[in-house]
């Protein structure tokens, strides 16, 4: 068994996003990799990450209530400053969600349902008094082949909102009828496990932080402003004025003075010697052995090599015309490419990751 950080890297790692620490415990729970300190593995959790990103040099970071991600996961530069800006508006959405009286709270859910798809003919808000636990109504139809009536329920709290609740809404619900509760605040445990019970009517939880999540994205309240950002065109100029001095250089001077059909035998990296008979050999050759001696950077460094459209290397093959697993790695590179362009992207990894053009020569046939 590992520690609680070390499950929390290896689940967030998986995830690829962040995620409460809640279901960070329960995910590490159910792959084995911790085993539960006490009746409460989830506050363990919590309490590890809160104190861990407190360190200097930690591995975590804070990513709103109860939400962790990685620290490598943030942004620099001008994106750094994107995200500034999204988690500010952020936190002043969430503040006048949390302002609003109560009846105009569930007036923004039905305005929420209309956007999500709901039939804005169907959705309602009940009278305020005497709903019977009932705030808002709807009917959501899905391409006309099927529908779905609503029952929410809202609660605009700043405390745990509790089984009662759920028990409650249950009770109100008509035959055929799916109960939906949103909180500004969270659910109990018991509350989560009630929602869910077996051979009981399920009922949907919608918690603070989705709440905000769903606004932003189906716009209510906010307004997505497009951002132009000029940059140079390197697969262009590569190809009109030939690679830039750092990929020059680093492309081996035996290989330089070849033609377009001249073969490879090997090539070195670091110091090692690999064969390598076909240029893709060396391309997906150089990538793992990058990735293994960089680890977590070498997938940083990889996404900022793209050319005028496409990119050379993804965790996701859609696109490629030729695409090729980095062997230990989640990565797909394009194989499809010329001697030229191997080597011009091989040197542009090298160059991402702090490494000069001696690092890397190809030995040729």
């Amino acid at each position: 068994m590992t520690t609680y950080l070390d499950a929390a890297l290896h689940i967030l790692r998986q995830a690829g996003q962040p995620l409460h620490y809640a279901a960070i415990a329960e995910q590490a729970l159910a792959q084995q990799v911790i085993s539960p300190q006490g009746l409460t593995p989830e506050a363990t959790m919590g309490s590890r990450l809160y104190t861990d990103t407190k360190q200097e040099g930690s591995l975590f970071v804070r990513m709103g209530q109860g939400r962790f991600g990685l620290a490598q996961w943030q942004p620099k530069g001008i994106d750094a400053q994107v995200a500034d800006i999204n988690a500010a508006t952020r936190r002043r959405l969430k503040e006048r969600v949390l302002a609003m009286p109560p009846e105009r709270f569930e007036v923004l859910v039905r305005e929420l349902l209309i956007r999500m798809g709901f039939d804005e003919t169907s959705v309602s808000v009940t009278p305020y008094s005497g709903d019977g636990g009932i705030d808002v109504a709807g009917v959501y139809r899905a391409a006309g082949l099927t529908e779905m009536s609503a029952a929410v329920q809202v609660k605009r709290w700043k405390n745990n909102v509790g089984a009662p609740v759920v028990t409650q809404l249950r009770g109100s619900l008509q035959v055929h009828q799916q109960g939906i509760i949103i909180t500004t605040s969270d659910f109990s445990k018991s509350a989560r496990a009630e929602a869910a019970a077996a051979n009981k009517t399920r009922i949907g939880l919608i918690n603070g932080e989705e709440l905000i999540d769903l606004l932003i994205k189906h716009q209510v309240g906010v307004v997505k402003r497009p951002l132009e950002i000029m940059a140079l065109d390197d697969e262009y100029w590569g190809e009109l004025a030939g690679p830039t001095p750092a990929a020059a250089a680093a492309a081996p001077a035996a290989a330089s003075r070849t033609e377009e059909g001249d073969k490879p035998a090997a090539f070195t990296l670091l110091g090692r010697r690999y064969v390598a008979t076909t240029w893709r050999q060396v391309l997906v050759g150089a990538c793992q052995a990058l990735a293994q001696h960089h680890g977590d950077a070498f997938a940083a460094a990889a996404f900022t090599v793209r050319g005028r459209t496409r990119q050379y290397i993804a965790a996701d093959p859609a696109g490629m015309i030729t695409p090729a697993t980095i062997p230990g790695t989640a990565l797909w590179v394009e194989a499809n490419q010329s001697r030229k362009s191997v080597l011009q992207v091989i040197a542009r990894l090298l160059q991402a990751l702090g490494h000069g053009p001696e690092a890397f020569a190809v030995v040729l046939g």
